[in-house]
């Protein structure tokens, strides 16, 4: 009873008198009930909201629930208009997420194109409708990319080992659409109707008098939608199987425009960064070299300001306060200092293909070639995965005449915000400068760093950026 209890929490709120009576109240149970099952489809939700929901929706027992809900508010649906093929449709794209084919990733990737589908594409009035609209597939397209986003199907991805999920819901898609029937559909309706009919029951049983009327009318309504549907669904068929088939296509372009393979080039998803809760979780699971676990900071952040430091700000140097060093002076501890870099002396700057050529963090050439592996600049530098994936590096030297006035010191031992107890050492020499200072045409050439744009101790990593397709190209990015 808890497990379901739970699950209707996640929709309506417990019913005061059962709280107030120790979870004993079966009126108060069979009320929450019937206010749950009554749930209706939100035709507002943000691509946040319906990634969010479509997140909830995959907890065991609340899933059932969600496809209770989308089954009774399909059905009303249909009853304003039962010749409305349109509401037919969006009955299907509900019976489609219960084929056992789909697991729960992929019946949740599709569900947030099925709501995009049923929301925009199938509601006009009318017997007939037309081929779908293809801003619909973008929007739908859109709510799937903001789902991929959210840290747990992240996480989901690694562990099942999923490298292109578009590819992968395209994949699933196709299998349902070849098992696409009357037949099939009228399978899973039958088993959603019996779940449905039952918690209805427990509802009129349990609950108070009030809605005893209300559940046997709602469980006409659902038997006389039942009754149309072996003609209805056959109509429904063709709009279906060709906004489908529509759908499955564009989760193909989707899916090659991520991982589309160029000569010279990397695959476009190696760009994207794993989220800092996510890298704090491999940290944690797999111990890799460059990070610890539970050890106190070594190199603690500076906190304020010195006399001696405003007094360079004052004459020229840049501050902390505004501008790209805002907010960075805890990337340093307490040895940090005002330094002039001489003409013609060359920094360096490690980062990855989408970093910018002209930010703050540099260091001297000595430290640079001191570095043996990516692990030992991650350690020394304090600089986690979320923050700079690697791979490149970029050189700058100082043009004649001129000094570069920069911040120099250790890096400041960096703990994580997702995991106070995993932490980056720090201890390199680092420099800080501001951009504006520098000019582009004394900026070297992009190299690889030879360290590759994965950490080879942190199993999972490739999920997010991927494997190398081919070399580089090494562009710079140089913001103006």
């Amino acid at each position: 009873m808890s497990d379901f209890t739970n699950a209707l929490a996640w929709f309506t709120a417990a019913p005061k008198e059962w709280i107030e009576n120790g979870q004993k109240n079966l009126n108060a149970l069979g009320q929450w009930i019937w206010e749950t099952i009554q749930g209706d489809f939100s035709e507002n939700q943000s691509a946040g909201q319906i990634a969010t929901g479509t997140i909830i929706s995959m907890i065991p027992v609340v899933d059932q629930i969600c496809d209770v809900r989308d089954l009774v508010a399909n059905c009303k649906n249909i009853h304003k208009d039962s010749n409305n093929v349109g509401a037919w449709v969006a009955l299907c794209l509900t019976l489609i997420g219960l084929f056992p084919t789909l697991g729960s990733f992929a019946k949740g990737g599709l569900k947030v194109a099925f709501l995009y589908l049923r929301k925009a594409g199938f509601t006009a009035t009318g017997k007939v409708i037309g081929k779908i609209d293809p801003k619909i597939l973008d929007a739908a397209i859109n709510g799937i990319k903001k789902f991929l986003d959210m840290p747990a199907t992240r996480k989901t991805l690694t562990t099942l080992r999923i490298y292109n999920p578009y590819k992968y819901l395209a994949g699933k898609l196709r299998e349902v659409i070849g098992k696409i029937n009357v037949n099939a559909l009228l399978k899973q309706f039958d088993k959603l109707l019996d779940v449905t009919k039952k918690l209805l029951n427990k509802a009129a049983n349990w609950g108070p008098q009030s809605i005893k009327q209300p559940v046997k009318d709602l469980l006409v309504l659902l038997d006389d939608v039942r009754k149309q549907a072996n003609t209805m669904l056959s109509k429904a068929l063709n709009p279906l199987t060709d906004a489908l088939n529509r759908l499955a296509r564009r989760l193909d372009i989707e899916g090659d425009k991520a991982f589309r393979a160029h000569a010279d080039a990397m695959a476009r998803h190696t760009y994207k960064g794993v989220d800092e809760a996510t890298e704090a979780t491999l940290i944690r699971k797999h111990r890799p070299s460059w990070a610890d676990v539970g050890k106190p900071a070594k190199y603690k952040k500076l906190k304020s300001l010195t006399k001696e430091h405003h007094a360079a700000i004052k004459t020229g140097w840049p501050g902390f306060d505004s501008g790209p060093l805002k907010g960075k002076l805890d990337t340093f501890d307490k040895s940090m200092k005002a330094v002039e870099i001489p003409e013609g002396e060359t920094l360096y700057r490690v980062l990855d293909p989408t970093s910018n050529d002209n930010s703050i963090c540099w260091m001297r050439e000595a430290e640079f070639k001191a570095l043996k592996s990516k692990a030992e600049w991650r350690k020394r530098f304090a600089v986690w995965k979320n923050w700079n994936s690697n791979g490149e590096y970029v050189t700058y030297t100082v043009p004649p005449g001129k000094t570069l006035k920069v911040w120099e010191g250790r890096a400041a031992t960096q703990i994580s915000d997702a995991d106070k107890a995993i932490s980056l050492e720090g201890g390199g020499i680092q420099i800080v400068l501001n951009p504006a200072d520098m000019k582009k045409e004394y900026l070297g050439k992009r190299q690889a760093t030879n360290w590759d744009y994965i950490d080879p101790d942190l199993p999972g990593d490739e999920d997010f950026f991927g494997a190398k397709v081919g070399l580089p190209k090494l562009t710079h990015k140089w913001r103006e």
